[in-house]
């Protein structure tokens, strides 16, 4: 089915965007608190009101509320999430890429040579990513299945990894599986940082989404003991799940969250592992930060 999009560009604010798309379904509030509770989502019409006029705007806890209204209104799964503005009290816009890192300025320099026009393009709908430890202690595999809509026209996806404090970054390599293909990468010594472009199938128009899927081939050999993705924006759905080789598995494995990866702990709990060595997180809706998984070998 073709959309039609609202007529809303891609750096309107969500008070904006959320008027242009109740002016194109040309339903009245009322009529979308009746659908929303119809899917389950209750909200008052006042809410709705201050979210069109700009009085008040959504917090990210509020990104499921958003999304179903996204349904509503026959929008693209993210069009309005994305939109979403951060907790803190900074615009996004101001903000410096990667900020919510300690190796940012190392990543930075990075999308620098390998595509800096490309960051913040594509938001992240859903991640769902599997990690895979050896008997060795070591990240043996990462794979990503990534759903992402564009903000703004893409025809990429930057990604980045890091490998353990002092390890070989030439070891490790981005690789489009399916839905891209791999471009140009760059790498830090330094930092052990790796940064690379992913190539789409297709070039996307503001408010169309794709599916990619893609690994990082770690031959680095170097034991860890944690893996955490970070988060530049809201309301992404991440599930992250750890396998752990069955002659190998650790004595305590906990999830934690924090607004940047150098921050205290903002939650942190342990995790029980699956008889056959797994544990995930799931974070319905994500924050700017980190989200990981660590764990102790004895």
């Amino acid at each position: 089915m073709q959309i039609h999009l609202p007529d809303a560009g891609a750096d309107a604010p969500f008070a904006v965007a959320l008027r242009a798309a109740i002016t194109n379904r040309g339903l009245a509030l009322n009529r979308i608190q009746a659908k929303l509770a119809e899917r389950g989502v209750q909200v008052g019409i006042a809410t709705l009101s201050t979210w069109q006029s700009g009085r008040r705007q959504p917090r990210p806890s509020s990104a499921s509320v958003v999304s179903a209204l996204e349904d509503v209104l026959e929008l693209p799964a993210g069009w309005l999430t994305v939109r979403i503005p951060p907790a803190h009290t900074e615009p996004p816009a101001r903000v410096r890429p990667y900020a919510v890192v300690d190796y940012a300025a190392a990543l930075t320099r990075l999308l620098d040579d390998v595509r800096p026009e490309a960051h913040g393009k594509l938001r992240s709908v859903t991640v769902v990513e599997e990690i895979v430890i050896g008997a060795d202690h070591s990240l043996v595999s990462k794979q990503v299945v990534q759903s992402v809509v564009a903000v703004e026209e893409a025809d990429r996806q930057i990604v980045v990894h890091q490998g353990e404090p002092g390890s070989d970054a030439t070891l490790i390599a981005p690789r489009g599986m399916a839905g891209c293909r791999t471009g140009r990468v760059a790498r830090d010594a330094e930092s052990s940082a790796v940064l690379g472009e992913l190539l789409l199938d297709r070039t996307l128009a503001v408010g169309d989404t794709a599916v990619i899927r893609y690994a990082i081939d770690d031959r680095t050999g170097e034991p860890t003991t944690q893996y955490y993705r970070f988060h530049e924006w809201p309301g992404t759905h991440h599930v992250l799940e750890v396998q752990f080789h069955r002659d190998a598995l650790p004595v305590r494995v906990d999830q934690f969250r924090r607004p940047h990866s150098s921050a205290p702990d903002a939650e942190h709990r342990e995790l029980m592992m699956t008889p056959d060595g797994r544990v995930h997180v799931v974070a319905p809706s994500t924050t700017p930060g980190v989200i990981g998984i660590t764990w102790e070998w004895d």
